[in-house]
């Protein structure tokens, strides 16, 4: 968030006023709204361990005028990524098609899907579904045992010294 936009922000939720100047007049407006905001954490997944003014760019003042704070967390989960993936493909499943494998150019395949999306309801085949299914559980049960790794190095260092 732009540093002019936290002013704005903490303007509006601490003094409940909204300040404006146009054309050389100045003045200051009563707001009388709600404010509903979403941030990712900085580093891309919300850590247990840290506070959440650590997670989120955004000033402690501001912070705490929000009356509520939800935290969504993503799960890395072998079984649900594999429900959610099953979930997707169905949605965009089609009757079986006849695919010939050659070589496509990148800029054309780019026109083309583009196209498809404008103009065309594109399914996918069964196996094709399948695979982009697999990729998928395989790609996030890869993130989670890196992130396992990482961490039990992290530990595996911590522990070596002794306090």
């Amino acid at each position: 968030m732009r540093a002019p936009d936290r002013v704005a922000l903490h303007e509006a939720m601490e003094q409940q006023t909204i300040s404006i100047a146009k054309a050389g007049i100045t003045t200051i407006l009563n707001s009388r709204t709600s404010v509903l905001a979403a941030a990712n954490p900085i580093f891309g997944k919300y850590d247990d361990l840290k506070q959440i003014s650590d997670q989120i760019d955004l000033q402690t003042t501001i912070l705490s005028r929000f009356d509520c704070i939800f935290i969504v967390k993503d799960n890395r989960n072998e079984r649900s990524d594999q429900r959610i993936a099953d979930h997707i493909i169905n949605l965009h499943m089609g009757g079986p098609m006849e695919v010939e494998e050659t070589e496509i150019d990148l800029t054309f395949l780019k026109k083309y899907v583009t196209y498809c999306r404008s103009r065309c309801s594109p399914r996918l085949n069964e196996e094709a579904a399948k695979n982009l299914e697999n990729l998928y559980v395989e790609d996030r049960k890869r993130v989670q045992e890196e992130r396992h790794t990482k961490s039990k190095f992290f530990l595996s260092r911590f522990n070596a010294y002794p306090f």
